[in-house]
């Protein structure tokens, strides 16, 4: 029996979080661990422009019928489920660093900032029902379809999720935009597979340990609370902009 493939992944749900205080407070962890965990790959470092809370990833055409209509979905939530939509502002912050998984944090690939606040459940109620809307509109995949898989290329508890619902958190250090060209090895011999007279490289992505870093920032603020005021489906695949990088944005409605 085939196993069946995971869907293609071309969309996200998202809360974007740039700030002027979040723009600080990644150019010093930059310098921090350029200068003192030289072990950790500086390039994993996301840019502001990247930083968002993920509701949900989908699984969509690139500019067909299905793209349309999550779009329509999503400007005509305001009037087809006015019970999901915030009655008041909501305001959270970024603090503190984690992984999803403690027993990888030696052998970690993504670290993640924490969200918190005093509206942080209110928070948790609005992205569970936001994520359940768009599971049952058939545009968002649920987590035991995608192996707990995100758009970011992270690996959350499917357990937690279920139990939880979406798993807040700002991912501030990703290894996939730090992996590397090596050459290919041959199995038996150890030595450089060579095609036609060229190396054979393969993508590698690298780990470190994240115990120091963990522990060093466990109290920071990496962003004092802010006004979350759209929730956005944007296109996967980052997008060079001026200030380092972001993701194209398809559609939005503005937040109280």
């Amino acid at each position: 029996m085939s196993r069946m493939r995971s869907p293609q992944l071309t969309h996200f749900l998202s809360i974007p979080l740039a700030s002027p205080s979040l723009t600080a407070s990644l150019s010093a962890l930059r310098k921090d661990i350029r200068t003192a965990m030289p072990s950790i790959p500086v390039k994993a470092i996301r840019p502001v422009a990247t930083i968002h809370l993920t509701l949900g990833v989908m699984s969509l055409d690139t500019a067909g019928p299905r793209l349309k209509a999550a779009t329509e979905a999503l400007l005509n939530l305001p009037d087809s489920a006015p019970d999901i939509i915030l009655g008041a502002p909501i305001q959270i912050g970024l603090k503190g660093l984690n992984v999803f998984d403690r027993s990888t944090t030696s052998n970690a690939n993504v670290v993640f900032a924490n969200v918190y606040g005093e509206d942080i459940v209110r928070l948790q109620e609005f992205a569970n029902k936001v994520n359940r809307y768009f599971i049952d509109l058939g545009f968002v995949v649920d987590d035991s379809v995608k192996n707990g898989k995100n758009n970011n290329g992270d690996r959350d508890s499917s357990r937690k999720a279920e139990k939880e619902g979406v798993v807040l958190h700002a991912t501030v250090l990703n290894t996939r935009y730090a992996s590397e060209l090596v050459p290919v090895a041959n199995n038996n011999e150890g030595e450089v597979n060579r095609k036609k007279g060229k190396i054979k490289y393969q993508k590698v992505r690298p780990s470190f340990d994240a115990t120091e870093l963990l522990a060093k920032f466990e109290n920071t603020v990496f962003m004092e609370p802010i006004h979350i005021d759209k929730l956005a489906i944007c296109k996967m695949g980052e997008r060079k902009v001026e200030d380092g990088g972001g993701y194209e944005v398809i559609a939005y409605i503005p937040l109280p």
